[in-house]
């Protein structure tokens, strides 16, 4: 019974990938400061504190937005701050800055690329030792009449998540699900497990959504196919 619950659920996870991925809008995406392009639902992690300017320590998302398309739509960043300690979060995109210091769903500027590839200026500002979790995700708009500029909604474009690590915060192998160190099909298994136990715990949580469901199950087969 054990291995027809996981053939099926696999079998699911392939047929429900594609459904998903034509659901994100690739006009624009996330891509960090070597020039990659982050895929949707991926975790950056980011622990390397620097100066910022005299008592001040900083650390840098190295993150930006890359036009695929030559789009010419206008679009915001939407983010959500899950966790954040002992410091505040900002971000600058695409022409104004917001800080925050508490957790909750928020929503940058609206407004064009200033070029092929602009700069998402996304860092935390640590005082002490943690760390600051933050999901990203863009939304597109089509830009309607100018006096006053009326922005229509046009699609969602790709999520990623953030996390910002001070000190000796443990950071987690991302699909570890049974936290043996590797990512395997044990791991696949034991979100299965959760699947149909109904448990919902954090480790199976892969994708970061806050569920733990057959889009983990689909998380896991993709860094193992990657591996």
């Amino acid at each position: 019974m054990r291995k027809f619950f996981t053939l099926l659920l696999f079998g699911l996870s392939m047929l429900a990938w594609p459904i998903q991925a034509q659901e994100i809008d690739e006009s624009y995406m996330f891509m960090d400061d070597e020039g990659n392009i982050i895929e949707n639902g991926a975790t950056v992690i980011r622990n390397v504190v620097e100066s910022y300017d005299e008592g001040t320590e900083v650390i840098y998302s190295g993150i930006y937005v890359i036009n695929m398309t030559g789009s010419t739509d206008f679009l915001s960043v939407h983010y959500v701050i899950e966790k954040i300690d002992n410091g505040t979060y900002q971000i600058c995109f695409p022409t104004t800055c917001n800080t925050k210091n508490t957790v909750g769903s928020y929503e940058t500027s609206t407004g064009q690329l200033m070029a092929d590839v602009q700069n998402i200026e996304s860092e935390w500002f640590p005082v002490a030792d943690g760390e600051c979790i933050v999901t990203l995700t863009i939304e597109l708009y089509t830009k309607m009449g100018l006096f006053p500029p009326t922005y229509v909604h046009k699609g969602w474009g790709p999520t990623m998540t953030l996390r910002f690590v001070k000190g000796n915060v443990p950071v987690p192998v991302t699909g570890d699900v049974n936290g043996d160190g590797e990512v395997n099909i044990a791991d696949v298994n034991a979100v299965i497990d959760m699947i149909l136990s109904g448990v919902n715990g954090e480790n199976g949580d892969v994708n970061g959504d806050n569920e733990v469901n057959i889009a983990d199950v689909n998380a896991i087969i993709d860094i193992i196919l990657k591996s």
